[in-house]
């Protein structure tokens, strides 16, 4: 088999290869795979987690296994098929207890950091009309930001002048899935609430 030409590769092939080897931290030494996005790229909504889990890390792409179902079944009930979606996370590969073999909570800081680059990239790759940050700790990283955008006064360059890309949070699936079984219908009436709103804007 001949071997791959770069240069024949799409924007976001060329995004994946480059990231997919990533050591850009020490998560790097105990993943199976970096998850880079699902869903389609450019896309309308970009939504952003916080990092993979086991089933992400094994297969490769985030939010596939029990919280990224409840999240398709949250999205599907407000947008339904009308809007391009993307998924990612801040960080590309899942954040491992050596002692426990086990899963974060959350990503470190310095993870976060260590992964912004390939989420920028990806940011203007799927070039969103609006992001969606799913859980706090993708609230508390990303809002107020603006690495991404890519001229002077702050806009960006795939929008037109004055439009903005808007911005919503949701509490994370795992957070919901957690929870008492009284509380979680609420929590996801919540998450429909918050998407609802920001529809009105696109």
């Amino acid at each position: 088999m001949p071997p791959i030409n770069p240069s024949n590769l799409s924007p976001y092939k060329k995004h994946s290869t480059k990231w997919k080897a990533c050591k850009l931290c020490s998560l790097c030494s105990t993943r199976t795979n970096v998850c880079i996005a699902r869903g389609s790229v450019p896309a309308d909504i970009l939504l952003i987690g916080d990092a993979p889990g086991p089933s992400e890390d094994i297969i490769g792409r985030p939010f596939i296994g029990p919280a990224g179902k409840l999240l398709d079944a949250i999205v599907g009930q407000v947008f339904d098929g009308q809007f391009d979606l993307c998924f990612t996370n801040l960080v590309g590969c899942m954040p491992i207890n050596e002692d426990s073999g086990t899963k974060f909570t959350e990503p470190s800081k310095e993870c976060i950091k260590a992964c912004n680059p390939r989420l920028i990239e990806l940011i203007r790759l799927v070039k969103p009309k609006a992001v969606v940050l799913v859980g706090k700790v993708a609230k508390q990283s990303i809002i107020g930001q603006a690495d991404f955008a890519d001229l002077p006064e702050g806009n960006c360059s795939w929008l037109r002048k004055n439009e903005y890309i808007w911005f919503a949070d949701i509490i994370h699936p795992a957070v919901i899935l957690r929870m008492d079984l009284s509380q979680q219908s609420l929590a996801i009436r919540r998450c429909v609430a918050s998407l609802e709103d920001l529809t009105a804007h696109l």
